[in-house]
């Protein structure tokens, strides 16, 4: 019972952290200058207008008074197998009357992933040719990733001219992008998808996991998907994603753009076509659901045309009531209610399924606990030395129940990664384990004993 009791209080002090944080984060003003994050396999730098690079694992990209436009950028840069970490919290960003050569607010590039978070309102509009975020596939070849794990972020990217509100500018393809979280309105400029192509650029491999995501078209141009005369495909939305697309209208030479799917078109006979719906992937869309509005339609006044709704919609309360909560679940290894303060919690498995195990140095399974909250799943031993392990096809299978984060605490040492890159290093083995020995960490691909320990990062309690 006192093992139960500590570590159904452990769990308790785990949900409670404030995600992701880590020890070097510090805080870059705007009205500085520019800001330049370079990451690579040797860490993460920034650089300010003129400045030398300075060391930050987490920069946090600001302004002293979001009210006011500033034309100073952004630029993210992430070699080959690295990941870039970035929180833009209440910025305001309009490059559209600079003068000279147009530049985008905010521009990702390399090969490696970028992760943005959003903390406040954050405002983003670039000059013609530039994507209010911009992702071209030729100039950022990985994975870009939005979230709000606070819960507290916005963001509203708007495209200029020829380009997408998120993703590619001029002829640019707006590939692998992900928005996993915060109230994100995406709105492309003339010819340009909202999430997806430039003008004349294609849109794939975009998936929303979470949040309210409103994606509009510019002239022509796709919500979701192509730019003018060119396609989407592989768009995928699930989780309990809110979803609100609306393709850009038509002019006198080609089509309307797709809610989600391709823009308009031209046939050779000078026809304008609309651009033709791309079904999206929804077999994971559970509490969430995407309305499609016309062209031209007032999304704030106007009905939607369609709408998708996931598997597990919310019963509809009863007059004079309001809906009941969100559960918060806790169990331990044997399917049991934890003991807290001397009486059981009652609460369910927060996940079905085996998808880990936790063994100390004897190889033996140890007594844990478990505690879900939203798509966070937190792991908690008393002991000092404990080894979560398990395959990536559970991994897998545990992100499709709706987990995408994990928390592992012991005595003295907590550590968390996101599924979806622990999922990246499957190339280096089905195996993994992640091992706390007093305060040391090491998370290992077991079959090509690589070391993955990058994709973790720390936590800091409120």
């Amino acid at each position: 019972m006192k093992r139960k009791k500590l570590t159904a209080s452990m769990i308790a002090l785990v949900m409670s952290v404030s995600l992701p944080m880590t020890t070097y984060a510090a805080n870059w003003y705007l009205e500085d200058g520019s800001v330049t994050v370079n990451a690579d396999n040797s860490g993460q730098t920034v650089t300010q207008g003129s400045g030398s690079a300075v060391p930050d694992e987490a920069p946090v990209i600001t302004q002293r008074e979001s009210s006011v436009e500033t034309g100073n950028t952004i630029t993210i840069n992430a070699a080959e197998n690295a990941t870039a970490n970035v929180t833009i919290s209440d910025v305001n960003i309009n490059t559209s009357g600079k003068s000279g050569k147009s530049e985008a607010a905010v521009s990702t590039n390399g090969k490696g992933n970028v992760n943005i978070e959003l903390d406040g309102t954050n405002t983003l509009k670039s000059g013609r040719n530039h994507a209010g975020l911009e992702k071209n596939s030729d100039g950022n070849q990985g994975k870009l990733t939005i979230t709000d794990e606070n819960e507290n972020g916005k963001l509203i990217a708007t495209g200029g001219s020829d380009a997408a509100g998120i993703g590619g500018g001029y002829c640019g393809d707006g590939n692998d992008i992900t928005i996993a979280g915060g109230k994100v309105t995406a709105t492309g400029g003339n010819y340009g998808a909202g999430i997806g192509g430039g003008g004349h650029g294609n849109g794939k491999n975009i998936t929303i996991t979470d949040g309210e995501v409103t994606a509009i078209g510019g002239l022509n141009g796709a919500g979701i998907g192509g730019g003018l005369r060119n396609n989407g495909e592989k768009i995928t939305v699930s989780g309990d994603a809110t979803l609100k697309v609306q393709g850009g209208p038509t002019d006198a030479w080609d089509g309307a753009g797709a809610g989600i799917g391709n823009g308009g078109y031209i046939t050779e006979e000078l026809t304008p076509v609309n651009g033709a719906e791309t079904e999206p992937d929804t077999s994971n869309l559970t509490t969430g659901k995407i309305e499609y509005y016309a062209p031209g339609a007032d999304m704030t006044k106007d009905k939607p045309t369609s709408t998708t709704l996931g598997s597990r919609q919310p019963e509809p309360a009863s007059p004079g009531e309001t809906a009941a909560p969100v559960e918060y679940r806790m169990q331990s290894s044997a399917s049991e209610p934890v003991q807290g303060n001397g009486k059981s919690t009652g609460y369910k498995a927060p996940v079905q399924g085996h998808f880990y195990q936790v063994v100390g140095q004897d190889g033996k399974t140890m007594i844990f606990a478990t505690a879900q909250k939203k798509d966070v799943l937190a792991i908690a031993t008393d002991s000092d030395f404990a080894m979560l392990t398990g395959k990536m096809e559970d991994i897998e299978a545990l992100r499709k129940q709706g987990v995408r984060r994990i928390i592992f605490a012991t005595k003295r040492a907590t550590s968390t990664f996101l599924l979806s890159e622990l999922l990246e290093k499957r190339a280096y083995g089905e195996i993994w384990s992640l091992i706390h020995d007093g305060e040391n960490v090491a998370f290992t691909a077991v079959e090509k004993k690589m070391d993955i320990s990058s994709i973790l990062t720390r936590l800091q309690t409120k």
